[in-house]
């Protein structure tokens, strides 16, 4: 009688089958592995080629921010060379020349009836204007009228003092006004105006508006 071992031979089939699916999962692995790796190795190459990029593009606007201060610096010193040849040009104008002139007409013409100037002195732009005068309404008239000339700003009364008759006697008669010392004895005020001279309205106007036109021009231009 024959007899077929069975157990054996299936066994081997299952052993076989076995070692089959452990070839077929480690390579399923390491394709997988493979990929992983291909992957990181492409993300890292992306990633020095975006540290490559950002190091130029960092450089690049280095040498924009020092270009722009430079153009900055260059645009300060022409404005600075402007004003200058703006300020020797106004001072030589013929209106700068003429301006003491209008300053002394205005101010005689700015003196109601009643009121004696004594002493008028300017510097560093600013005047002080001395006098006299029958009371304070006169003088507030005359600074009020001084007020409206083009040539004399923010006109002030600093002083006013009774004067004592005696002392006023005494004075020689000031020029300067419209009236002649009075021949009666009379009191009078004195007073103290001081006013900021400007000798080039119309220039100063002018560039008064220019400077306006120029920031309108750069808020529009910062606007769009």
């Amino acid at each position: 009688m024959i007899r077929i071992n069975l157990i054996g031979s299936r066994e081997g089939e299952e052993s076989s089958s076995r070692r089959m699916e452990g070839i077929i999962a480690g390579g399923v692995l390491g394709i997988v592995l493979a990929g992983i790796a291909m992957t990181y190795l492409s993300q890292q190459s992306a990633l020095s080629n975006l540290a490559a990029t950002t190091a130029m593009l960092e450089a690049e606007l280095v040498k924009i921010r020092q270009q722009d201060a430079e153009f900055k610096k260059m645009e300060q010193q022409k404005k600075e060379t402007e004003d200058k040849l703006y300020i020797v040009g106004t001072l030589t104008s013929k209106e700068r020349r003429a301006a003491p002139v209008h300053i002394l007409d205005d101010l005689s013409s700015s003196a109601p009836e009643y009121l004696w100037l004594t002493d008028f002195a300017e510097r560093g732009g600013t005047a002080r204007i001395n006098g006299r005068a029958v009371d304070n309404q006169t003088i507030a008239s005359f600074a009020n009228d001084l007020a409206k000339s083009r040539y004399f700003q923010k006109v002030e009364i600093r002083e006013t003092a009774q004067e004592d008759v005696a002392t006023a006697s005494r004075q020689p008669p000031p020029s300067g006004g419209k009236q002649a010392v009075p021949q009666p004895q009379i009191p009078v005020k004195k007073f103290l105006i001081e006013s900021m001279i400007n000798y080039l309205p119309g220039t100063m106007q002018k560039a008064a508006n220019s400077e306006d036109s120029r920031e309108k021009g750069s808020d529009r231009r910062e606007g769009n």
